[in-house]
């Protein structure tokens, strides 16, 4: 076959299937009750397991009596960190810092406690009240520590020092990237605006929690762990490294995942526990996370201090922009670590030749900081916008036209930003003008901010931003040491009955890519949609891939499923070829059969030439049995996303109270595979948005170093009632470099809430100089930054 037949059929359009909003695979069984999530495991004679963690933020364990433990009916195992030290590796970092020393770590803490929450003992028993009685009949004396919890005052001289057998101070590294001499173009800009911009911490709330159903059979050595997770293969890699087994005597399985966003990335503590109890036990061992150990021992997101300035001329135009921003990374490195994504995106979608920006990674005795929806996008998108309309301000200049003025256009792409970021293709000015347009911002801007009837002031906020979606390459992430690569891998098999299994590693958890992989599938192959069966997250089963984070799945996926589509398609049509005695150029494949174009009467059934294929029967000369293709697939860089946001405000400024009257978002994720799913995506990663720039933050008290707020009575994440109006907006400009030209999706809602309504916010309060420079933005910290600029103060909430 010719190179430029096989391009024009891996580019053969199906009618009806991609781009159109077919019901989900994924929804039949999961609206049904039928979803199959890791509690849902209740292997026969199976133990309960129970975790005893820290309750300083920092403290030497001085001593564990476990004897009152071991003695209870109903006890058949007790751990502590010494135990876990000799038996153990540690347990591995999967995205480490690029430059930064390695602090290894143990599913339990032996000496030394660096967070509240971190695992000291675990106890297996007949049930799971049984074990936690233990847990409380184990005495364990501790020496609190000195300890830190603000990101910054780690970082002062006089801090305690977190890990001092390893570092000196609690700087884990700092990550400087740099393009032309910014400072030197800040000493000459007409204009220069700064700020510090401080984001809480957060949790992602999954509504599963963790959760792991470990067994062990001996005999076989084979050890099978149910797992929650976004990444099945990597578990496995974790496991067997940790407990010293080669990988082919580990298993893992990933049901239904009832939600990830990040923080199922990856081995926990809890999950090798459960899987060393079950081989020293020879029984199955259960656990289920519990919300005060989810707000404890999950991994936390966002938090970080951005200090960023940008520089223009007279007539506006950036000439640089420069970042330093300080990230919290907890006690110890989790299994992805900080966000790096503030670094790669810190310019926006703006023409910006010199610019620097540098990471700095502070150690705190909180809980560790792992990968969250969003991963550092959202929190540098706060400090951009926010200094762009404070520069408008500053030169007379309307806000959506400074932002025209800057904003790249389509014939300067790709654009290679000064982190080194290549924008692949886009109409950035285009998601601007759309939202402008949906709020009438012209109308807004003649009526002025008011008060009005309602004695309330009215602000219009505007954001836009890129969002990395996908990775570069391998190398790319070789040269930061990850341990994971960029392409994603799948095996399609016929079946019988004339559908197509298709298998993948990567697990379910909400992101529609069962649905996404099937359309692909019937897209490039000519099946019908409902004869292909997705079978997802288990590693005996799939091929060795990545896993499901960093909007990757789809753009990497895509092209697995698109070549191995392929090369079965072109295989059953040379069976048919030989069968129906035609031109192989005449086949294609339509639904249920191989049909001849020039005369559809000469047709094939699919179950017919699979079964031909498998028993391999009546196949053409030198045509071997078998019908099935894996394919691996890396794409040749990353994919960039964007959009623009617009917000309306409505601000009570003698209380601080706001509404949001209008959220109007224009984004572009490429070409759509399915516009309802994409839809869901972007208006669930909204929500969490929201959340994060309104009501959601972890708090920790200065003094004791106690968690405040860990229960969901504490923690305010919003409800459906708590959430605004949304109106979304979509453009559609493929990707060059991607399969179909897709590009992710499942972020970028979480990116411009927060940017948005603080501008928003601003702009109605312009007349009392109110700044918004942290999230979450309340109507406290509102009212106090109104309070502050009445009484002469810089106008920013304290």
């Amino acid at each position: 076959m010719s190179e430029s037949t096989t391009t024009e059929r891996t580019e053969r359009k199906a009618p009806g299937v991609l781009g159109s909003s077919v019901p989900r695979k994924e929804d039949n069984r999961l609206l049904q009750g039928d979803g199959r999530f890791t509690d849902d495991v209740e292997p026969a004679h199976s133990l309960h397991m129970a975790v005893g963690r820290c309750p300083f933020p920092h403290a030497r364990v001085e001593s564990i009596d476990v004897e009152p433990a071991v003695a209870m009916p109903g006890v058949h195992g007790v751990y502590t960190g010494a135990e876990i030290a000799a038996r153990t590796e540690p347990l591995s970092v999967l995205r480490p810092v690029p430059g930064a020393v390695n602090l290894p770590f143990y599913a339990l803490a032996a000496e030394v406690c660096v967070f509240e929450g971190q695992p000291v003992v675990s106890v297996v028993a007949d049930s799971r009240q049984i074990a936690e009685d233990a847990i409380e009949a184990i005495w364990i004396d501790y020496e609190p520590l000195d300890h830190v919890s603000d990101t910054l005052a780690a970082l002062e001289p006089d801090a305690p020092v977190l890990h001092p057998e390893q570092m000196e101070d609690n700087l884990l590294v700092a990550n400087p990237q740099e393009r032309g001499d910014a400072q030197e173009q800040l000493r000459n800009a007409a204009a220069v605006v700064e700020g510090t911009f401080r984001i809480g911490r957060v949790t992602a709330l999954p509504m599963e929690p963790r959760a792991v159903v470990a067994e062990w059979r001996p005999g076989a050595r084979e050890l099978t762990a149910h797992v929650s997770t976004q990444v099945p293969h990597l578990v496995r890699m974790q496991l067997a490294e940790s407990l010293r087994l080669s990988e082919g005597e580990v298993r893992v399985i990933t049901g239904d995942v009832g939600g990830g966003f990040g923080l199922k990335l990856g081995l926990y503590p809890e999950e090798l526990l459960a899987c060393l109890h079950a081989i020293d036990t020879r029984r199955p061992v259960k656990w289920t996370e519990d919300r005060i150990e989810h707000f404890r021992a999950s991994t936390h997101g966002r938090e970080s201090v951005h200090e960023y300035k940008i520089g223009a001329d007279a007539d506006g135009n950036f000439v640089a922009m420069t970042d330093r921003y300080t990230t919290d990374l907890g006690g110890q490195n989790s299994a992805f670590g900080s966000a790096q994504l503030s670094s790669i995106v810190f310019s926006g979608p703006y023409r910006v030749e010199d610019g620097e920006v540098e990471r700095r990674v502070a150690l705190t005795n909180k809980t560790p900081i792992g990968a969250y929806r969003g991963y550092g996008q959202p929190e540098v998108d706060l400090a951009r916008e926010s200094l762009v309309d404070r520069l408008a301000r500053k030169l007379g200049i309307d806000p959506l036209e400074l932002r025209m003025r800057n904003l790249l256009r389509e014939d300067e792409l790709p654009y290679r930003n000064a982190a080194g970021a290549v924008y692949d293709s886009g109409n950035y000015a285009e998601c601007l003008k759309m939202v402008a347009e949906a709020i009438d911002y012209e109308g807004l801007r003649a009526a002025g901010p008011g008060p009005g009837e309602d004695g309330r002031y009215r602000g219009i906020g505007l954001t836009s931003f890129v969002e990395r979606t996908g990775y570069a390459s391998a190398k790319f992430l070789a040269r930061r040491g990850s341990r994971f690569g960029a392409h994603e891998s799948v095996t399609l098999r016929a079946n019988r009955s004339g559908g197509i299994d298709l298998f993948t590693g990567v697990s379910t958890f909400g992101q529609s890519n069962e649905t996404a992989f099937a359309q692909i599938c019937a897209e490039v192959h000519g099946i019908d949609f409902d004869a292909i069966t997705v079978h997802a997250g288990d590693t005996l089963a799939t091929p060795l891939n990545t896993g499901a984070f960093a909007s990757r799945t789809l753009i990497a996926g895509a092209g697995a499923v698109r070549d191995a589509a392929v090369k079965l398609r072109d295989k059953t049509l040379r069976i048919a070829a030989e069968w129906l005695d035609v031109d192989l150029d005449e086949l294609e494949v339509a639904g249920d059969a191989v049909i001849s174009r020039r005369d559809p009467a000469k047709r094939a059934s699919l179950a017919d030439l699979h079964m031909a294929a498998i028993v391999g029967q009546g196949l053409p000369e030198g045509e071997e049995p078998g019908l099935e293709s894996t394919a691996h697939f890396e794409p040749e860089d990353a994919a960039y996303a964007y959009g623009s946001a617009a917000a309306v405000v409505a601000v009570d400024a003698e209380t601080g109270e706001f509404e949001i009257e209008r959220f109007v978002l224009a984004h572009d994720s490429g070409r759509i595979v399915n516009p309802a799913a994409v839809e869901g995506q972007v208006r669930g990663a909204l929500a969490q948005g929201f959340g994060a720039a309104l009501t959601e933050e972890l708090r920790y008290e200065a003094n004791s170093g106690q968690l405040v707020n860990g229960t969901m009575l504490d923690y305010f994440v919003p409800t459906a009632a708590d959430m605004p109006q949304v109106e979304l907006l979509h453009t559609e400009v493929p990707s060059p470099v991607t399969p179909f030209g897709v590009r992710g999706v499942g972020e970028t809602g979480t990116i411009p809430p927060g940017a948005a309504i603080a501008n928003a916010i601003c702009d109605a309060l312009a007349e009392f100089d109110v700044e918004i420079s942290s999230l979450p933005i309340t109507p406290e910290s509102v009212w106090r930054a109104i309070r502050q600029a009445g009484d002469g103060g810089d106008g920013r909430e304290g």
